[in-house]
């Protein structure tokens, strides 16, 4: 039975999530398997099957007093054992310990029932000072803490570090000089990289209740090609990772720990074109045979096609006994969640990892490129998750839009609003482009489809839709977003022109009011955004935007100052402006592609 303690820590999270004092006294019982809930009449119970299903129970409760309804019934049960969220902790946004224990409440509401916190230098371990310095990572203590809180709501915190690549926070330091093969990539073979390794592994695993343990691998491309290549020559690439993943594995095992890995490499190594999803790819049959007791992740966020998630899982069971899928909740793309473009493939992908009784599911919430967007706006898509969870991955869409206000306070108005910084499901970033892209460079990008018109359009309808709500932090935020997206656009799609036609009038009135204008927006968007930043996050990584917010407003007034002077006469011209747009193209995704010509590393 459940005790007291139990009871009201569960109801209290409910309520402290929603807001939502239960009009009923709630009759709690226990179940062998899943939930049931039922109200009506003045009188509501539950019937749960744990801590974590217990407090879903009074989530569900409350979304119906919240909805309106007078009697009701709910019958569920996990689709899924585990599902849960994994937050990026490694992007220069380290979550403070009041957000990370807000997000547990919303999991545990959701009958969630994991948390990974990706931790690629932000955790600390005793002897290696460097990993993690100014970058506001997590003591041990910290961790401790946040494992009780979790626990006590049927939370796991499984821990997710990188022991190959992903390591360049690290590897830029000197103390790491030993254990480098390239500037991202961990060096094999190398006895202090295995003694990092262990202590890593060590000090996390020892924080945490968690016999689980993510022990990254992904994305390490040139991994024997750097330090490596100069110490031992040109090596079989398969037979490297799959040593290095075997010596992980031991250390793992040798302190009772599960190990789990990205699958990326195998597939990546064994495809002609280096590519994740490449359907020729071949995994020799040594290197199958060879495979170490591991759980493999397959994470794919990109696809609409069910058959491609069916070919990429039917692999993934030839490779392993355990494999794990990790979706996404598309927080990576600049400032705002790209809702639709996470409903489009998500629905998808769940649905047929429950065809395959993939086990653990997960959405991550990555902070790619500086984190520009605040890993809390992906909370009102979690239900995409827990719907698939509890009732099945054909559930109605309904439900997960009411579940993410319930859970947020936050309207799907909003939401969809946040939604219009993208153009469709499609990955395509023009918000993000036109936010840090420069004046006077023509290095936006519009994408297929859409145009500085429809951008403005969009811009503005979101802008009125999100006007009612003003009062909500993350709100204003995205109106002073959506502001300076029309104002830059409409700067862009007639600044070169206006200007080879010599109409010195436009070029005057954007001088002393439009640029000020822009400048104006920007300051307010980034107050905004710091507030947003300091309120969820640690200040340790807020440096990187507004450095970045610094230096597009310098360029604003740097191409006021210009144009002053050549409206003055004191220049021909402004050679900017006279270098006619080319036809070329180069990845758009990343800060310093949109801001700059010349690169700089």
């Amino acid at each position: 039975m459940f005790t007291r303690e139990q009871i009201d820590l569960a109801r209290s999270c409910a309520q402290r999530v929603t807001g939502i004092a239960l009009p009923w006294a709630v009759d709690i019982g226990e179940t062998e398997n899943g939930l049931q809930v039922c109200f009506g009449e003045g009188s509501a119970s539950i019937r749960a099957d744990g801590i974590n299903s217990l407090t879903r129970g009074f989530f569900l409760l409350s979304r119906a007093v919240k909805e309106g309804h007078k009697a009701g019934e709910a019958r569920q049960q996990r689709h899924f054992s585990s599902c849960g969220a994994m937050v990026d902790t490694s992007r220069n946004a380290v979550p403070r310990m009041e957000t990370v224990k807000r997000l547990i409440d919303q999991l545990a509401c959701l009958g969630m029932n994991m948390l990974m916190l990706y931790t690629e230098d932000t955790y600390e371990v005793p002897g290696y000072p460097a990993l993690g310095y100014l970058r506001g990572r997590y003591s041990r203590e910290d961790l401790r803490q946040l494992d009780d809180y979790a626990a006590a709501l049927g939370v796991e915190i499984v821990p997710c570090i990188q022991t190959l690549g992903h390591m360049s926070q690290y590897l830029q330091w000197d103390a790491a000089a030993s254990q480098r093969d390239t500037a991202d990539v961990l060096l094999i073979d190398a006895p202090e990289t295995y003694a990092f390794i262990e202590a890593a592994i060590g000090s996390i695993s020892g924080c945490l209740r968690s016999r689980r343990i993510h022990i990254g691998m992904d994305e390490a491309y040139g991994v024997g090609l750097g330090n490596y290549y100069a110490l031992h020559g040109a090596q079989d690439r398969f037979q490297m990772l799959s040593r290095h993943l075997g010596r992980v594995v031991d250390i793992c095992k040798a302190k009772g720990l599960r190990p789990i890995m990205w699958s990326d490499m195998f597939f990546c190594l064994g495809s002609k074109t280096g590519a994740y999803y490449d359907r020729d790819a071949v995994i020799p049959q040594d290197v199958i045979d060879g495979m170490p007791d591991v759980a493999l992740c397959y994470w794919d966020y990109y696809h609409t096609d069910p058959a491609i998630y069916d070919d990429m899982l039917t692999r993934h069971e030839q490779l392993c006994a355990e494999t794990m899928f990790a979706g996404g909740i598309w927080t990576w793309s600049g400032f705002l969640p790209q809702v639709k473009r996470t409903e489009a493939s998500m629905s998808v992908g769940l649905k047929v990892c429950a065809r395959h009784h993939v086990d653990t599911v997960f959405a991550t919430l990555w902070g790619d490129d500086g984190a520009e967007t605040n890993i809390m706006l992906g909370a009102p898509l979690l239900p995409i998750f827990s719907e698939a969870c509890w009732q099945g991955p054909d559930y109605e869409a309904r439900d997960a839009i009411l579940a993410g206000e319930c859970l947020t306070g936050i309207p799907r108005a909003a939401v969809e609003a946040w939604g219009a910084f993208y153009p469709d499901e499609k990955d395509k970033r023009p918000g993000k482009a036109l936010i840090w892209c420069d004046p006077l460079y023509p290095l936006f990008q519009m994408p297929e489809g859409d145009s500085y018109e429809a951008i403005i359009a969009r811009s503005r309808a979101a802008m009125d839709a999100l006007k009612p709500y003003e009062d909500m932090l993350e709100c204003r935020y995205a109106g002073l977003l959506f502001d300076v997206c029309v104002r830059k656009a409409g700067i862009l799609c007639q600044l070169r022109g206006r200007y080879l036609s010599g109409d010195r009038a436009w070029l005057t009135e954007l001088t002393e009011t439009g640029i000020p204008a822009l400048y104006a927006s920007y300051q307010q968007l980034q107050e905004a955004h710091r507030q947003l930043w300091e309120r969820d996050s640690k200040r340790f990584g807020w440096d990187v935007l507004c450095l970045r917010y610094g230096g597009v407003m310098a360029r604003l007034l740097d191409m006021q100052k210009t144009l002053r002077r050549y409206l003055a006469g004191e220049i021909p011209c402004v050679e900017e402006l006279e270098a006619k747009p080319q036809p070329v193209r180069r990845s758009d995704h990343l800060f310093s592609r949109l801001a700059m010509v010349s690169r700089m590393e």
